[in-house]
């Protein structure tokens, strides 16, 4: 429906055309005009950047301006403003490259009476409401979703904190270990919720920033920033929040063995993290240069939480890992389902 009141700017330099479109809308029933004008394109131009209307009734020609440019020109400035474009040109390809190029109408003076000028402003008023309404909701949802994102990562901090804590009062190495890595687990999720908390985009996440920082803080964890070289090969990927969570854990996981395993002489090497899409599958390989994986343990059957968290999240994203022992160890993940968004 459209508003009691309904701001309306005429750009025309006919001043018979201005009697008689003024004549119109004075007799529309549905709601009431305020009506300008304006006589020229630059005096329509300097109006709109001082006032705010609801629909713009515009000729094409005009002292200072001839043509379509004189859309485009007001368009350009104003791109989310209805104009219908009232004009003597009976021209009907150049009423359809109107529309297409974002015109709400374009009317041919003679043709319009009082019904279609009044249809055509209901249809453009009406479209611009609801336009404006579905931004408000659209900012509103955007506004709770960065909340929800704020209050987890907050959440996951004081938890972090908390095993953090507990770690001080452990009775043994092989307890802060298992806080350790639970802190860590913990870290990963929350990074994901820091790293949309701070995006434009709050329904994805680039997956190359977030696995370097991940690693990054593994290291920085382990106290191996300057032993272990980081090697991130990642594509042009944005992965929703559950798969970020799911490869966020898996990365985790596989990093953390490499750390406290491959290199137990903290001697010189380097971890390997790739993630790109291959043979219509996407896969994920996490690699390092250390000592090489136990001979004796079946890591697809192991009493490892770590392995066994990766294990259930491959079964949850009906992929398939392989474990190469040939040089180092060589985690190969592929995934057919991978959620992107």
């Amino acid at each position: 429906m459209i508003s009691d009141s309904s701001s309306v700017l005429l750009i025309e330099d006919n001043l018979g055309d201005i009697v008689s479109i003024r004549t119109m809308i004075s007799e529309l029933s549905d709601g009431v005009f305020e009506l300008k004008f304006a006589e020229s394109l630059g005096e329509a131009l300097k109006i709109l950047e001082n006032e705010n209307f609801d629909v713009v009734l515009m000729d094409l020609g005009l002292p200072d301006s001839q043509g379509f440019r004189t859309f485009t020109q007001v368009h350009n400035k104003m791109p989310e403003l209805p104009i219908i474009i009232i004009t003597g040109l009976e021209d009907e390809d150049l009423g359809v490259n109107a529309v297409k190029e974002g015109a709400q109408d374009y009317l041919v003076k003679g043709q319009v009476d009082k019904k279609l000028l009044a249809r055509s402003l209901k249809f453009a008023i009406e479209r611009k409401q609801t336009e404006e309404e579905l931004k408000s909701s659209i900012y509103e949802r955007d506004i709770l979703l960065k909340e929800t994102h704020h209050r987890v990562k907050n959440n996951m901090q004081v938890i972090h904190s908390l095993l953090s804590l507990q770690s001080h009062y452990a009775g043994n190495m092989e307890a802060v270990n298992v806080l350790k890595e639970s802190q860590n687990r913990i870290k990963s999720m929350g990074m994901i919720h820091e790293k949309l908390y701070n995006s434009s985009d709050r329904s994805k996440i680039n997956i190359s920033d977030y696995v370097h920082s991940l690693t990054s803080n593994l290291l920085t964890s382990y106290k191996l920033s300057e032993k272990i070289l980081p090697v991130i090969e990642i594509g042009d990927l944005e992965l929703n929040l559950e798969t970020a969570i799911l490869c966020g854990l898996i990365i985790n996981e596989l990093i953390t063995n490499s750390l406290k395993y491959a290199f137990p002489n903290t001697e010189i090497g380097e971890v390997h993290v790739s993630l790109n899409w291959v043979d219509n599958k996407y896969e994920l390989i996490i690699s390092d240069n250390g000592i090489g994986f136990p001979k004796d343990i079946d890591f697809k059957n192991t009493n490892s939480l770590g392995l066994q968290l990766v294990n259930n999240i491959i079964f949850q994203l009906e992929g398939e890992i392989k474990l190469d022992k040939s040089v180092g160890t060589k985690f190969t993940i592929n995934f057919e389902n991978l959620i992107t968004s």
